[in-house]
């Protein structure tokens, strides 16, 4: 089976991911909500029933790639020698730092840009930025992980894609910053060629796909890792009966899988 130990959590957080992207995105265009070139990911789920998609899966999304991060905190606490202590800083600043985005793709899930556009600037923000911090801090961890844990090639591709993801999310603020200062459509989801902006506009949005792409490339390279690890949760029962107070039973304990 392809799907071994933990390696379906990367894998299902990247069919959610690209699956709201490529469903609201047939939605939107479908009924005329956005135009068919390359409008901003979150435009595609501003209106219904698109953003009921758009919201729903991306918060499903949110809730498993949360649990992908921690998977990998995991691993790498579990398999690097306490001896290698700035591995472990890493791990634990990369969690950190890793978890602020997809707590920020809940933000932009809930918040459309034509109701609280605040929020959700500040939630894509979150998703990009604090994503492409997770990324170089995860391209660090692998590069200082070799030879001991895993080989160069992993380091190498980690790295490609990490500076794919700065290139653009850099490109798509940038350009969002200069069209919003050139040019101000009456219909911010229906920009049009005349447009003032118009180009700058496109190249914004063009690397927001080409950012978000990225991300769901990363999450491609643990699963390989996933397939050689399972966790385990140990529940300790303090009692014989759940009507009883607390009594401190050694010998009342059980073991099971946490995740298979």
């Amino acid at each position: 089976m392809c799907l071994k130990g933990l390696s379906y959590l990367p894998v299902i957080t990247i069919i959610l991911t690209l699956g709201t992207f490529i469903l609201s995105y047939i939605l939107a265009v479908f009924k005329k909500d956005v135009n068919a070139y390359f409008p901003y990911i979150s435009d595609t789920g501003t209106k219904v029933p698109e953003s009921c998609v758009f919201g729903q899966l991306l918060n499903m999304a949110s809730a498993i790639s949360i649990c992908t991060l921690y998977v990998r905190y995991k691993l790498v606490k579990s398999i690097v020698q306490p001896e290698d202590d700035s591995i472990l800083k890493l791990n634990k600043h990369a969690f950190f730092w890793g978890i602020l985005s997809p707590l920020g793709l809940s933000l932009v899930a809930n918040f459309q840009e034509t109701s609280v556009e605040i929020v959700h600037v500040i939630g894509a923000t979150m998703v990009l930025g604090f994503g492409v911090v997770y990324e170089f801090l995860q391209t660090a961890i692998s590069f200082q992980m070799h030879p001991s844990y895993n080989g160069l090639r992993i380091c190498k591709v980690r790295l490609v894609i990490s500076i794919i993801s700065v290139i653009g999310f850099l490109t798509s603020t940038a350009s969002a910053v200069v069209s919003r200062i050139q040019g101000h459509p009456e219909d911010k989801l229906h920009w049009k060629p005349t447009d003032g902006g118009f180009a700058a506009h496109i190249t914004s949005t063009i690397s927001e796909w080409l950012t978000a792409l990225a991300f769901i490339g990363f999450f491609f390279t643990f699963i390989s890792d996933f397939r050689k690890l399972n966790i385990n949760v140990e529940a300790q029962l303090q009692v014989r009966h759940l009507d009883e107070h607390y009594v401190p039973y050694d010998d009342v304990n059980e073991e099971s899988r946490l995740l298979v």
